[in-house]
């Protein structure tokens, strides 16, 4: 289980975060964490949070989001969400780093799924095991 402050990195796509508010500081009603994508454009895998809702604020840098059938881009300030259950993507999308404030809520076990998924353990295993956290989206 993470902890406030805990940092944790990607060695395969240089993503770092910081556990800001753990499922433990909230009671699991949520999980805060600030993380800093590198530039290159790299995206996450379109996918699904069944049963928790994922909030961004850009904090630095240029972000882009799809959100089901929909895409926006901004930079500090910018607020997207993703409803339980929408297929979504985020990226960095500007020349430089991007920082930007995630929160999910609730937290369930989110926490444990990205420090898994950064120390390296296979995206498909996990997504097996964390099943309630995050799921591949449905065909189209």
């Amino acid at each position: 289980m993470a902890q406030s402050g805990q940092k944790v990195e990607n060695p395969t796509t240089g993503e770092r975060i910081v556990f800001l508010r753990t499922a433990a500081d909230t009671d699991g009603a949520a999980v805060e964490m600030e993380a800093t994508w590198p530039a290159g454009r790299r995206r996450t895998a379109p996918h699904v949070h069944p049963e928790a809702e994922e909030r961004w604020e850009v904090l630095a840098g240029t972000a882009r989001f799809r959100i089901g059938d929909a895409e926006t881009e901004g930079g500090p300030g910018t607020v997207a969400v993703a409803p339980p259950g929408t297929p979504h993507q985020a990226w960095n999308a500007g020349p430089d780093e991007a920082r930007v404030r995630i929160e999910l809520r609730p937290a369930l076990r989110w926490e444990d799924f990205v420090v898994r998924l950064f120390a390296g353990e296979s995206p498909a295993d996990l997504m097996r095991e964390f099943s309630r956290e995050v799921r591949p989206p449905p065909p189209r």
